[in-house]
């Protein structure tokens, strides 16, 4: 349930655009004597333990849009769920009232900048969810949709075209669900033929999403994933440089935000449940650095139950320079390793906190342990010195959760 003198409340003290908050109002008290929303406005809300974003969609039917779309986010991460709960096959109008916001907007939206008598604007529709979708059947491994989607296969596809494959009946369907920006879907006769797949492919087609039956010979040329999968997906994802996104003032944190750094995590698994618990904690983004595994490995994909995805995922060579930069901005980035003085119980997170996490068997590299304002450490009972890094991820970020919360 919205509360929406909340929502009024959190529009005007992020100094939100004063005719749009204007205008919901006069929508709101007439809501409140009817019970009917003139005009129809939908409203999305995100943010855990408080108000982080808000959407207004008011509906228009001026320069080929739907909704005139406000956006007001304090976060990386509620920019990115407000943007992936934008309804697929609608068109909306977005107001671009800061840079980073347009960036954002193109990782989700496809669709063109316009210049209006009151400022510029993004037009877009969800990606995958144009008039352009289509429904076909595709019976040779020679084809120009299989060679698009088999591109995907290396992470030098993946980057190149922003876009990574999910596989499997579970995480292709809570994907369409949760709105990720899916470009196609790939599935076999055998499939469509579940009681399952009708269901999921119904609610594809519905979504007005792109879908492709293929053959097993097809699919198993795609993956390598055996038994070969019986669906897969394609979903749109940019994975910028952080120091570029921050030093071009693209990159956007509220006071009380976290960031979870990953340094050189090896294990795809790992790295799968340290972002799926990152995405439980609420962190506003990730920054991977290093040459650990990749966010976009199947395994990764697998364990993280679709936080990749839904998380905003940054990358950097090394941590230092990223860290020295979180210096500059008045972060304090604490470093977990067993070796540390501080225990976790007695450190101050109610700062702007960057947790940084090491490497399964190495630890934190030398430069980041020295670049980092605190080092911390998760007492244990004697027997064990440290913990998987998915684990000690978790007990860190719920710590600071918990610090936040006071």
């Amino acid at each position: 349930m919205i509360n929406y003198d909340k929502v009024i409340a959190f529009l005007e003290k992020e100094n939100s655009d004063a005719d749009a908050v204007s205008r919901f109002k006069q929508a709101y008290h007439t809501f409140c004597k009817t019970s009917t929303w003139h005009p129809a406005y939908q409203v999305f809300v995100t943010g855990w333990q408080q108000l982080d974003g808000v959407m207004l969609l008011e509906p228009m039917d001026t320069y080929d849009s739907d909704y005139r779309v406000h956006l007001t986010t304090t976060t990386e991460r509620s920019l990115r769920e407000l943007l992936i709960a934008f309804p697929r096959r609608y068109t909306g109008l977005f107001h671009l009232s800061e840079k980073w916001i347009e960036n954002r907007i193109q990782d989700v939206l496809e669709g063109d900048v316009i210049q209006t008598d009151t400022g510029s604007f993004y037009r877009g529709i969800k990606r995958g969810s144009s008039t352009r979708a289509e429904q076909r059947i595709i019976s040779k491994r020679k084809n120009t949709i299989v060679s698009r989607i088999r591109k995907l296969a290396s992470l030098k596809g993946k980057l190149e075209h922003s876009q990574f494959i999910i596989e499997g009946h579970l995480i292709v369907e809570r994907a369409i669900i949760d709105g990720l920006p899916i470009e196609m879907l790939l599935y076999t006769s055998g499939f469509a033929g579940t009681p399952e797949g009708k269901i999921l492919l119904t609610h594809a087609v519905s979504e007005n999403l792109s879908l492709y039956q293929v053959n097993d010979g097809v699919m198993g040329s795609i993956t390598t994933t055996r038994p070969v999968p019986s669906i897969i997906a394609s979903v749109h994802l940019s994975y910028p440089n952080f120091l570029s996104e921050f030093r071009n003032l693209n990159f956007h944190f509220s006071p009380r935000c976290i960031l979870l750094i990953a340094e050189n995590i090896g294990n795809p698994d790992n790295l799968g449940m340290t972002l799926r618990t990152a995405d439980a904690a609420g962190v506003s983004a990730v920054l991977l650095s290093g040459g650990g595994a990749s966010p976009f490995h199947k395994n990764c994909i697998r364990a993280s139950r679709g936080a990749v995805g839904r998380l905003p995922l940054f990358y950097t060579p090394d941590s230092s320079s990223a860290i020295e930069a979180l210096h500059v901005s008045g972060w304090q980035v604490l470093g977990a390793t067993a070796s540390a003085k501080n225990q976790l119980p007695d450190m101050d997170f109610t700062l702007p906190t960057a947790i940084v996490v090491g490497n399964e068997n190495t630890g934190l590299s030398t430069d980041a342990r020295e670049c980092c304002t605190e080092l911390v450490r998760i007492p244990m009972a004697s027997g064990q010195s440290s913990l998987n890094v998915g684990v000690a991820a978790g007990i860190l970020l719920y710590e600071l959760t918990r610090q936040h919360r006071i």
